[in-house]
């Protein structure tokens, strides 16, 4: 099912559960590596948003993705106090808006499959270390534009922000993940 949907005229965004739609989101994503999470700040009595960058360790088809975190840091306790998270990658040639729940997975098999010397460089002790665990962000939606070429996101967000665009083609593309 696809239907156009416009929070405002110079913003329209096209939102579709087509199973081809889920499979160009995933092809987007895989082509990214560091992600900002951003999560509430568990610390903060007022809600504050934070921030911070990972490596994705996986990209699930269904739109699903896996980091490696530290059981005991501030993005653990954040996700366990608040699972509703938002995955942001981008890059020169697209941009991924992920949106879903999150759960810290402790997981010894799980966490030595995902084990790399990128998680050596920034995390002690290795698979065998307990704080080490597997941190999984479920998406419900995945918003995504570009992915195709440089130059066609940068006509197509020129279009976009001049309003001079067909806007059949223009703007974002929202995914209902399954």
């Amino acid at each position: 099912m696809t239907e156009h949907h416009d929070s405002s005229p110079a913003d329209p965004v096209t939102v579709t559960s087509d199973p081809d739609a889920v499979a160009k989101a995933h092809e987007v994503m895989s082509s990214m590596d560091i992600a900002m999470l951003t999560t509430v700040d568990s610390s903060s009595a007022d809600g504050r948003l934070t921030s911070r960058p990972l490596s994705t360790q996986v990209h699930e088809e269904d739109g699903d993705v896996l980091f490696l975190v530290r059981s005991s840091s501030a993005v653990a306790d954040d996700v366990r106090a608040n699972a509703h998270v938002n995955v942001a990658y981008s890059s020169r040639k697209a941009w991924v808006s992920l949106a879903g729940t999150a759960t810290v997975v402790d997981d010894r098999a799980l966490v030595q499959q995902l084990w790399s010397k990128g998680a050596d460089a920034f995390m002690e002790g290795g698979p065998e270390n307990p704080d080490n665990v597997v941190l999984k962000v479920n998406g419900d939606t995945v918003m995504y534009w570009g992915g195709d070429s440089l130059i066609g996101t940068a006509v197509d967000t020129l279009k976009m922000v001049t309003g001079k665009g067909d806007q059949e083609d223009a703007g974002p593309t929202v995914v209902e993940l399954p």
